[in-house]
């Protein structure tokens, strides 16, 4: 089977409700999308860091129970794990504060060297444009794409990071030109070009990328731009977080593409009905994980879709 590797940051997610904390979950971004394709019966690995302390050690636990290869995760003692707390509004979304402890410290992440032609390498969020990660990143991504690997790229851009964005939107661009496929929110393009709608991103984007991209923009539906642009609206429901709404979108990308045999080389030429199915499919597994505090696909959902 094609293999999924996921890179991101590991965090312990702490969940707040009218200021007082309800949940507390491991999180990060590709962590989530990573335990989601696990549950999938994807042969998936996390690239990541951790720290060496007691949740590092839970972080840890938690993916070798859901059956991620964890073989690509290095270990630092000289900070504490990171921290990522979610405020919830009255709409169930979230207003982040991050505690990162390894600001401006060497990343310990080492890339494997075994991707394969049609493996799957699924990125993005601030590690993706952090300064001290870049070069060893952008080197394993252009190894990647050579070797004939799919790259599916995730700006994850928070508004926390906006004072940022001169510095790091050379690097968000860059990285959107080497993906063959973009997925990015509304609130993603408002916040790093300040594109208003669907339209205006994919010709931005289509200035220095000719990636498919899959726009999400809530309630307001979902648009896929692969040469033709095709919307499709989503049905109404009252979430209980939307925290890993994204990262399902990502996992379920990766996994239609796995399940249904889209290879690097297919993707110019996606059929209607392939893209129905990825539309179908994305949809489902986020509204699914809307319903929970948990930040990845619900057991009974994946179970329904397992690969066997």
């Amino acid at each position: 089977m094609r293999k999924v590797y996921t890179i991101g940051d590991c965090v312990l997610d702490l969940f707040f409700e009218n200021d007082t904390p309800v949940e507390a979950k491991p999180g990060g971004s590709f962590l989530n999308s990573a335990v989601s394709l696990s549950r999938l019966g994807i042969n998936v690995s996390l690239i990541s860091e951790l720290g060496i302390d007691r949740v590092g050690n839970q972080i840890k636990n938690f993916l070798v129970e859901n059956g991620v290869d964890i073989r690509h995760i290095s270990y630092f003692s000289d900070t504490n794990s990171n921290l990522a707390l979610a405020f919830l509004d009255e709409n169930k979304n979230a207003d982040y504060a991050f505690y990162k402890t390894r600001k401006g410290l060497p990343n310990a992440i080492v890339f494997p060297n075994d991707v394969q032609k049609d493996d799957i390498v699924l990125f993005g969020s601030f590690l993706a444009v952090k300064k001290e990660f870049r070069s060893a990143l952008l080197t394993f991504l252009l190894e990647c794409k050579e070797r004939g690997a799919l790259i599916i790229y995730d700006p994850n851009f928070r508004s926390q990071h906006l004072p940022m964005l001169p510095e790091v939107l050379p690097f968000i661009k860059e990285n959107m030109a080497v993906a063959h496929v973009v997925k990015a929110s509304n609130e993603d393009f408002e916040l790093i070009c300040k594109m208003e709608n669907s339209d205006q991103a994919y010709n931005w984007l289509n200035e220095f990328s000719d990636a498919i991209l899959i726009y999400t923009a809530n309630k307001h539906g979902l648009s896929i731009y692969n040469q033709q642009k095709y919307f499709f609206e989503v049905p109404p429901i009252n979430p209980i977080s939307t925290v890993g709404a994204g990262d399902t979108v990502n996992a379920a990308i990766a996994f239609v593409f796995v399940r249904d045999g889209i290879k690097t080389s297919d993707l110019a030429a996606l059929s209607q009905e392939q893209i129905n199915k990825l539309a179908a499919v994305t949809t489902t597994f986020s509204q699914d994980v809307c319903m929970i505090y948990d930040n990845f696909l619900p057991i009974a959902t994946a179970d329904k879709y397992r690969l066997r």
